[in-house]
């Protein structure tokens, strides 16, 4: 048996075959003396030599070069040189060097249609069930959190995210709601002005704004603009492993990150929503005074006429549960997140692309449930 500083290397048979098998350390203090172990064991036919390394605990450098030069000198002396039972250790190194052939990814055949479908159709069940451990997590903490003595999120918080989604976003909300309202109003009343009847057009935009519009657009820029944000942030802390870092102190992720944003969503989108609304109807009073000869006193009379308690509740309370679906898909996605930087934009963009899916759907199922 031959000892370097590290490593041990000996000899046996095994099968009728020499095997060399090294333990221990393959680093550059040991790589010389394991080398010339190694070349005073290689013959000079064409035998077949296996090199075990199923006990070697670390390969650096230097370690895969040893190994390299093996290779190199079974080969000028006629004779096989094969790396056996590589353990884990050296097998991460040897995978980052490429020394590893993958024969058998080259035999692996591609997965069939059946198997990509169940193989998707297994991701969505995880997905889904991922989702409903983090709602669970979210409202559990939403409501046990202030009671509880345990940290939890940073104190100013709660303003702070209130600030981010809610004030920032007031000005974009409100020039795209004018222009909208603007628009519903001209077209409406280029149709009714056929039966006369242009004073309606402030029930048509008042209603539609309170029902539908203003609150589903809301939802889609909060989506682009804050949905996108969160889902950068925490997919950002997850490949940089600060969320790893809050769960080995001790911390609730969900607690420390998601649910100060449930509380900011909660307050914010239901102002935001009535502000769309009420530039909503601002614009469609401009364009129905400046162009259509309506008087805008006797627009937003007809307006305000025309809008229900009803409909305003529906409009807030779907304000509230669309604004909770942003926050909870863009935290699952930035949570999911796999990778680097690569990772964190694909994240991003999924959570946009899923949230304004889903607020859309859920404004179907709320038209259908009210109004039927």
């Amino acid at each position: 048996m031959g000892s370097a500083q590290h490593a041990f290397v000996e000899r046996y048979q095994e099968g009728g075959r020499t095997r060399v098998k090294v333990r221990g350390r393959l680093d550059r203090e040991s790589a010389p003396a394991v080398l010339e172990w190694i070349r005073a064991w290689l013959p000079e036919d064409e035998s077949r030599i296996g090199l075990d390394l199923a006990e070697v605990d670390y390969v650096d450098s230097a370690g895969a070069a040893v190994l390299t030069e093996s290779m190199r000198l079974a080969e000028d002396r006629g004779c096989e040189l094969e790396l056996l039972r590589i353990s884990d250790a050296a097998q991460r190194t040897l995978s980052l060097f490429r020394m590893l052939e993958p024969a058998d990814e080259a035999v692996v055949s591609p997965p069939g249609r059946l198997e990509t479908l169940g193989q998707q159709a297994a991701d969505q069940l995880a997905a889904g069930r991922e989702m409903l451990l983090l709602v669970a997590d979210t409202f559990y903490w939403a409501v046990v959190g202030p009671f509880c003595s345990e940290r939890g999120a940073p104190k100013g918080e709660l303003t702070r995210q209130s600030i981010l989604l809610g004030s920032r976003a007031f000005g974009i909300i409100a020039l795209l709601s004018t222009l909208i309202g603007l628009t519903m109003a001209l077209l409406s009343v280029h149709q009714l002005q056929q039966f006369g009847a242009n004073i309606y057009a402030a029930n048509l935009v008042a209603v539609s704004m309170v029902r539908e519009m203003g609150p589903l657009l809301t939802a889609v820029i909060v989506a682009g603009r804050s949905g996108s944000a969160i889902a950068a942030e925490i997919a950002t802390m997850r490949v940089t492993e600060e969320i790893d870092a809050l769960e080995a102190m001790g911390f609730s992720p969900v607690r420390f990150l998601v649910v100060p944003k449930l509380y900011a969503v909660t307050f914010s989108q239901p102002l935001l929503t009535f502000v769309s609304i009420a530039f909503g109807i601002f614009g469609g009073m401009l364009i129905a005074s400046a162009a259509l000869g309506i008087p805008g006193p006797a627009f937003l009379h007809q307006a305000m006429g025309a809008i229900q308690a009803n409909d305003l509740f529906s409009g807030l309370l779907k304000s509230v549960v669309f604004g909770w679906i942003i926050l909870l898909v863009a935290a699952q996605s930035g949570l999911r997140t796999r990778g680097g930087a690569e990772g964190v934009g694909l994240s991003t963009t999924r959570s946009v692309v899923v949230a304004i899916f889903t607020v859309i759907i859920a404004d179907c199922v709320f038209s259908l449930a009210m109004y039927l």
